[in-house]
């Protein structure tokens, strides 16, 4: 942390120290884990502010504003009592791509000495615990009723009501976490499946879940997501970018995209 402790230091600003913190691996369960981690301290400072939070935006450092803070905080007022997430019903679409995700035990958490001892014995933990059992592409609850799954982008931005459910829900309901533990990309689904399976499920800008759609960038929220999901964006984006209706783009960094962000800042967002 010290890196950015030492740069960061300002009162509005808090990072999740000794427990709260957790190792992220790619496709894991451990993003859903860092992210309630993020949502309990949220809400915990929330809760001691005069005033609270408009909105819950999850973003990560490879996310960028592409609009003033004047703006997003205009667009938030605008549209109070919006949950910036959508998704499908990918229990109803029973769809193979889909299916794999979350039918099949996979062990993306798993690590062991080097990556790739890591994807050997990864893979030979999937096909074992794979050709033993599988998931149903749902979940039955504790009172029994069967819960279909939602997937859609992780990048949401959610009502501080709609935040305290969706961690007294995940706190209350502990089969939702056993089932998508194993699971792949569960950050694009877990929050997903709680959401429209609520009864804040049509306050999202769509009235509702959609259709299916067979990639994920389809279901982008408020960001600017190219379809492959792995581009980085750069300065030969710039005309794209300025046009755009979203608030932020992803994914960017200091490394691939410095022109870009440098050109948004003198821009765009009217930073010297």
């Amino acid at each position: 942390l010290e890196p950015f402790t030492e740069r960061i230091d300002k009162p509005n600003v808090f990072f999740l120290t000794d427990t709260d913190r957790v190792k992220v691996h790619w496709g894991g369960f451990s993003q859903v884990q860092a992210t309630l981690n993020l949502l309990r301290r949220c809400l915990e400072t929330n809760d001691r502010n005069p005033s609270a939070y408009k909105k819950v935006v999850f973003m990560s450092g490879s996310d960028y504003p592409i609009k003033s803070n004047d703006h997003i905080h205009s667009f938030f007022e605008k549209n109070a009592d919006v949950n910036f997430i959508r998704g499908m019903n990918i229990t109803k679409a029973n769809a193979k791509k889909y299916n794999y995700c979350v039918c099949n035990y996979l062990f993306f958490d798993f690590f062991l000495y080097t990556p790739r001892m890591t994807r050997i014995v990864r893979k030979a933990l999937n096909l074992a615990v794979n050709w033993v059992k599988k998931k149903p592409n749902h979940i039955i609850n504790s009172a029994g009723k069967k819960v279909d799954l939602f997937h859609g982008s992780s990048w949401w931005a959610l009502n501080i009501d709609v935040a305290k459910y969706i961690l007294r829900y995940s706190f209350e309901n502990r089969e939702i976490s056993d089932y998508f533990r194993l699971s792949l990309a569960s950050d694009e689904k877990f929050f997903h499946t709680i959401f429209f399976n609520s009864a804040f499920a049509n306050t999202n800008l769509y009235g509702g879940e959609e259709p299916y759609v067979p990639f994920t960038s389809a279901f982008a929220n408020l960001h600017i997501i190219d379809p492959s999901l792995r581009k980085w964006f750069n300065r030969d984006d710039f005309d794209k970018i300025k046009d755009a209706e979203q608030l932020f783009v992803r994914k960017v960094s200091s490394h691939h995209s410095k022109d870009l962000l440098d050109k948004i800042d003198r821009d765009l967002l009217k930073r010297s």
